[in-house]
């Protein structure tokens, strides 16, 4: 079986979570929304720590590689 790379395994997951959110920003209600699993948080708030994202997106599969790899 091959093996990966910690450091390319450690910069993929970096950039996954570097940015994942986009904003929309409607007529009606602009929302964020997650770039890999289309989650959104809708309204006018800008306060992101609300935000959820579903339970089998990527973002929270990086943030769980990064959470269990020692540098």
């Amino acid at each position: 079986m091959d093996e990966f790379n910690k450091e390319d395994v450690i910069k993929v997951a970096k950039a996954i979570i570097e940015n994942p959110l986009g904003w929309m920003d409607g007529d009606f209600l602009p929302y964020f929304f997650c770039k890999f699993c289309d989650s959104k948080l809708t309204g006018y708030t800008t306060d992101i720590k609300y935000f959820k994202h579903k339970l089998d997106c990527p973002v929270l599969v990086a943030q769980d590689l990064l959470t269990n790899i020692p540098e």
